[in-house]
């Protein structure tokens, strides 16, 4: 009988110490991934905070077969801006002013017809930094092409990847 209560005893304390591992785990793995969380949500914050831009000399250009407009985007932020993949634009055209988005095109310069929407830039100026990355107090002249529209109204919408916006209505 005395070993029979020598056994339950080693059996209810075997339990007691595998239950208290597996709540255990859970709890350090369930606090690791919160940290994780946090630590790049306060990343995220100070990349927003850091950045801020600025559209200006905005320009229609009617042209034979397309409309061109083009803008400065002027980094005034602390935070250089590179992932231009990830950037996009928004262009709302009266009277509806209905935004339309527009993505990278992945390279510099007048690309297509305006049907394909999408937007590219001609030149940083200065771009010593980092080449091809629009750093603090850069300016990048952007184009988009459109099928002729006439001369609209307009609203542009640049947002960044980190989800900062800078608007222009011309």
């Amino acid at each position: 009988m005395a070993g029979a209560i020598i056994i339950a005893c080693a059996i209810g304390i075997l339990l007691l110490v595998l239950c208290g591992y597996v709540l255990v785990s859970g709890t350090l793995a369930s606090a690791d991934s919160i940290a994780s969380a946090q630590k790049d949500m306060v990343i995220q914050s100070e990349g927003q905070r850091n950045t801020e831009l600025e559209i200006s000399n905005a320009e229609w250009q009617d042209t034979p077969g397309k409309d061109l407009l083009m803008f400065d985007l002027k980094n005034t932020g602390s935070a250089a801006i590179g992932d231009f993949n990830h950037t996009d634009m928004f262009i709302s055209l009266g009277p509806d002013y209905i935004p339309v988005r527009y993505s990278f095109n992945g390279s510099r310069g007048i690309t297509g017809d305006g049907t394909l929407k999408t937007w590219g830039y001609t030149t940083i100026i200065p771009d010593n930094t980092h080449p091809f990355m629009l750093d603090p107090g850069e300016t990048m002249a952007v184009i988009i092409t459109f099928p002729n529209f006439g001369h609209p109204n307009y609203v542009v919408n640049v947002s960044t990847p980190n989800g900062i916006t800078a608007v222009g209505r011309y």
